[in-house]
C-alpha cells in the first residue's frame, strides 16, 4: 500500500504530520496531487475543540493538478490544474481533508484554474468565495451575475447599498469583487461600503467601494447612514460581540437583512427588530449531511441539493475566467502570504496565527515578519516545502 504524508488530528488537541493511505477515488471522484492549501479558520478550530476521534485529515482549501479520475469523471484530464475545498476534521462524520499530498474531490466540485493564476493564488478561493456568493446570491436573496438555481424579486431601490463589515478579511475582499458585478435591471450598479481597519482602508477604495470607515469609531453607523442615505444588505465577515447590532443601525426605514458567518458569537439583543440577521454554513455548499456535533441531533446540517447546485454554478463562473481575460480569473485572489516549511510548520506557526477563537483574542508573537498579525492576505503554504 502506497503512503502519503497529511497532517491529521491527535490527541491532546493539536495535529501531527503522519504517513496514511494514499486515497483512492470514487467513480465521481478526482484525486489532485496537492501542491498548496490555504489556511481558514475552521481548520484551526477544530483541530483545538475535535469533533470526531484523532486521525482525520485536518484541512479545507486546496490547489494543485488531477493525478487520477473515477471512471464516470469526463470533465477532467491528468494534469489539469484545479483548485476545490474540503471539509477535512471539521464535520463530525468522515469527510475528506486537503492537508496532505493527495487529496479527493467530487468532480463537478472542481474549480479550473486559469493559465496565469499560481496554485499559491487559486488555494485562496474555494471556500472564502463561495460564502460570499453564498451570503450574497442565496441568503441576502440579491441575484446573481451568473446562472443560478436561485433567483429572487428585484430589489426595491434604484441603487441600492451593501455593507461589507471588515472588508480586507478573505470573505470580505472577495465580497466586494462579487458586488463590483452586481446591477439593477434598470443598469445601476449597487452601492458597496465597507467597514475596515485605518491600514486597510485605501486598498479597500481602490477596490471600488465608495467609503470605507474605520470599524473603532463610535459613530461609524450614523456616518454610513447618513452617507448611504441607509443600507439595504450587509455581510458581517467578523460576526462577533456587538459587531452585527451595529451594522443593523445602519440599515434604511424598513430594516433588511445580514448575512452573518458564525452562528452564536455576535449580541442578539441589541439588533434592530426589523432587521434579520440570516447564518448560513459554506458546507451546505457540498451537498451532504454534515454532523458538527454526533451528540446532538440538532447540531445535523441536512443535505442541500439547491445548494451543492448552487456551488456548481459558481465554480462554473470562477472556471470560466474573466471576461476581458479568460487566463485570470473573473474575481482577483486574496493577497497570499506564502508561509515557509510546509505541512510539518501548519499548526506551529500557521494556527497559532489563526488562533482557535475569536479575532479579537488572537495572540501573536515576535518571531519575525511571517507571524506578524494577519491583515488583508491569505495564509499559504505549499505542500512539499
Amino acid at each position: 500500500m502506497v503512503n502519503m504524508k497529511a497532517l491529521i488530528t491527535a490527541p491532546q488537541n493539536t495535529a501531527v504530520v503522519a504517513d496514511i493511505p494514499v486515497p483512492v477515488p470514487g467513480p465521481r471522484e478526482i484525486r489532485v496531487k496537492v501542491h498548496s492549501v490555504a489556511l481558514n479558520p475552521v481548520d484551526a478550530l477544530y483541530v483545538a475543540y475535535p469533533l470526531d476521534k484523532p486521525g482525520r485529515v485536518v484541512g479545507s482549501d486546496f490547489a494543485g493538478t488531477v493525478d487520477r479520475a473515477g471512471e464516470e469523471v469526463t470533465r477532467w484530464r491528468i494534469g489539469d490544474r484545479v483548485a476545490g475545498f474540503v471539509q477535512g476534521a471539521s464535520s463530525g462524520n468522515w469527510r475528506p481533508g486537503a492537508f496532505a499530498q493527495f487529496a479527493i474531490l467530487e468532480g463537478d466540485l472542481a474549480i479550473k484554474v486559469p493559465s496565469r493564476v499560481s496554485f499559491e493564488e487559486a488555494a485562496t478561493l474555494p471556500l472564502c468565495s463561495l460564502t460570499a456568493a453564498q451570503a450574497l446570491f442565496i441568503r441576502l436573496e440579491i441575484n446573481s451575475p451568473f446562472p443560478s438555481p436561485f433567483r429572487f424579486d428585484p430589489p426595491k431601490l434604484d441603487t441600492p447599498a451593501i455593507l461589507v463589515y471588515s472588508g480586507a478579511t478573505s470573505v470580505g475582499l472577495f465580497a466586494i469583487s462579487l458586488a463590483k458585478l452586481l446591477h439593477t435591471p434598470a443598469g445601476h450598479p449597487y452601492r458597496i461600503f465597507a467597514t475596515v481597519s485605518p491600514r486597510n482602508r485605501e486598498k479597500l477604495l481602490d477596490l471600488g467601494v465608495e467609503a470605507a470607515y474605520d470599524y473603532y469609531s463610535s459613530t461609524w453607523p450614523e456616518d454610513l447612514r447618513r452617507a448611504s442615505g441607509g443600507i439595504s444588505y450587509a455581510i458581517d465577515c467578523i460576526s462577533e460581540d456587538e459587531s452585527t447590532a451595529r451594522i443593523s443601525q445602519a440599515f434604511v426605514d424598513g430594516g433588511g437583512k445580514i448575512a452573518v458567518l458564525r452562528q452564536s458569537a455576535w449580541d442578539k439583543q441589541c439588533v434592530r427588530e426589523d432587521v434579520l440577521p440570516l447564518y448560513g454554513a459554506v458546507w451546505s455548499g457540498l451537498g451532504h449531511e454534515v454532523f458538527y456535533n454526533t451528540l446532538s441531533i440538532d447540531d445535523v446540517l441536512p443535505a442541500s441539493p439547491s445548494w451543492r447546485q448552487f456551488t456548481i454554478a459558481f465554480y462554473h463562473f470562477l472556471s470560466t475566467g474573466a471576461a476581458a481575460d479568460a487566463s485570470k480569473f473573473p474575481i482577483p485572489a486574496n493577497p497570499v502570504r506564502l508561509m515557509p516549511g510546509g505541512l510539518a510548520s501548519i499548526v506551529s506557526d500557521g494556527f497559532a496565527l489563526l488562533g482557535s477563537g475569536k479575532v479579537r483574542d488572537r495572540q501573536f508573537t515576535s518571531q519575525g515578519v511571517m507571524m506578524n498579525p494577519i491583515s488583508a492576505e491569505k495564509l499559504v503554504y505549499n505542500i512539499d516545502d
